[in-house]
């Protein structure tokens, strides 16, 4: 039987001398969708920098990329085998959509493998326009189709739909559904979203604690008031805050 793709052990983080995440554990095969969930500054792109291989403050665990500690890995190898969506993008050049993704990418943009990706993101129209000159919803999506071409067995995506209108986070959520050789660890806080798009949920709670596994069993009020501190009801199958 293959390694998972992602397998964290032990995982603890801290920052400004605040617990973020205690011994965290869970592992990623391809084909499932994680969503991180939490309230603002409970580590969620903290955690997602980490899995990502980037500075992180007080880390201590492990992670393993298909078996492999990411670590001891060789830094090319460990780059292709994850690719990593930040919150924000920085763009400091005047590249065209098009350039930017030959850039990233493996597959040249003019490849037909790639129209489908281009399509579904509702990116084609964009493939002219400087990258600097779009909306953050526009960069969003160049964004995650700039994961795609990488290739990587593993994507992390920070809040992929914070800047997306209702219709184009159900095109984000449709498109990631249907990536089913992929393992996708990405945080999110709209919680009718994380149902519709995530297979398992990791909830980071206060103090470190956290809950993590498929998302029909992490999904429930005494998690979502644990993690969020306050109400929720289920209302038709999708969790509310209760007034």
């Amino acid at each position: 039987m293959n390694p998972p793709v992602l397998a964290v052990a032990d995982l603890s983080l801290a920052a400004a001398g605040r617990p973020l995440l205690h011994a965290l554990s869970f592992e990623v095969q391809a084909g499932e969708r994680w969503c991180v969930i939490g309230r603002n500054a409970a580590g969620k792109s903290t955690l997602l920098r980490a899995l990502a291989g980037l500075p992180v403050p007080q880390q201590a665990g492990e992670i393993l990329l298909q078996g492999e500690a990411a670590a001891l890995r060789a830094p090319q190898r460990a780059a292709c085998l994850r690719a990593y969506l930040p919150q924000q993008a920085h763009d400091r050049f005047e590249l065209t959509v098009r350039e930017w993704l030959q850039l990233h990418g493996r597959t040249p943009v003019e490849a037909g493998a790639l129209a489908p990706v281009l399509q579904a993101l509702d990116v084609v129209h964009l493939l002219e326009r400087p990258i600097t000159r779009l909306s953050g919803g526009e960069r969003q999506r160049v964004g995650l189709a700039g994961v795609a071409v990488q290739g990587a067995a593993l994507w992390l995506l920070d809040e992929p739909v914070s800047f997306q209108d209702p219709a184009h986070q159900r095109k984000v959520s449709h498109w990631l559904r249907a990536q089913a050789q992929q393992a996708i660890v990405m945080s999110a806080h709209d919680l009718a979203w994380v149902q519709h798009a995530a297979t398992h949920v990791v909830a980071l709670m206060d103090d470190g604690r956290w809950h993590a596994g498929p998302a029909a069993q992490v999904l429930n009020e005494e998690t979502l008031v644990a993690t969020y501190g306050c109400a929720w009801q289920c209302v038709q199958g999708q969790w509310l805050p209760r007034d």
